[in-house]
């Protein structure tokens, strides 16, 4: 068995692209308040995340991205990431709103909101977010990786985030990631023997995103993982924080 560092610190700046922020109405969670997310992060060698809001996901929107904006306060270590439902919200105003509080990225949940990612659905919103050059965070359990590759082919300037992949979505994650220059991986739940390394092979540094999962999923594992794959200092930088900075097109 390996040495672990029990003092170990980040040694690159880390933005974490994936953390969910607030109560969930179905399960308590570790943390669920802004102080508690803030004590994990420093903790963990954290200095910034994109957050969303679950009452955003689960039930309205609209109320859920306001309460998300009004519990950051615009503090600038927490990002906030908005929750939409293409089906259901009205684009004008959403896009208002998102304009309001100068939101640089969006999620989008096709199963739990029940419709298919098909341009009949979400062609308008695409192009929407392609002319705002925002980034379009999309879980790998949330969509027909067919339905992915066809809507996603059709509008290359949407920057998409492919966040929770897992071992097991390997078989079509990987050859979807070759198919779509414009699909990005958010690696929390990608845990597999040198997988990584192999990750990074397939698709380039540039393409891969740290996130954590937070609080579904503790901050420092994959964190702690990403330092120890000898990976040169340029990539980890990458990886850990200016790939997604520059996907939100900040400074």
């Amino acid at each position: 068995m390996g040495i672990v560092d029990l003092d170990f610190k980040p040694t690159v700046p880390v933005f974490d692209a994936n953390i969910t922020l607030g109560r969930y109405f179905n399960r308590d969670v570790r943390v669920d308040t802004v102080e508690g997310t803030l004590k994990a992060m420093r903790r963990s060698g954290i200095d910034r995340a994109l957050v969303y809001s679950p009452h955003a996901r689960d039930f309205d929107s609209l109320d859920g991205n306001q309460e998300l904006i009004e519990s950051i306060n615009s503090n600038s270590n927490l990002v906030p990431k908005f929750a939409c439902n293409p089906t259901f919200d009205n684009l004008e105003t959403f896009a208002n709103t998102v304009d309001q509080y100068g939101v640089r990225s969006l999620h989008m949940f096709p199963k739990p909101h029940n419709y298919p990612f098909k341009d009949w659905v979400v062609k308008p919103w695409l192009n929407w977010i392609a002319s705002k050059q925002i980034l379009l965070s999309i879980s790998a359990t949330d969509f027909d990786p067919a339905e992915m590759h066809d809507t996603i082919k059709e509008h290359p300037d949407v920057n998409v985030l492919l966040c929770l992949v897992h071992y097991g979505h390997i078989s079509w994650a990987i050859p979807l990631l070759k198919s779509l220059p414009n699909l990005y991986v958010e690696i929390s739940h990608y845990v597999s023997t040198d997988g990584i390394s192999q990750l990074l092979d397939t698709v380039g540094h540039k393409r891969v995103l740290f996130g954590s999962g937070f609080p579904d999923f503790p901050m420092s594992p994959q964190l702690y993982h990403l330092h120890k794959c000898n990976l040169d200092n340029s990539t980890l930088k990458a990886v850990c924080g200016d790939n997604l900075h520059g996907l939100l097109m900040e400074g």
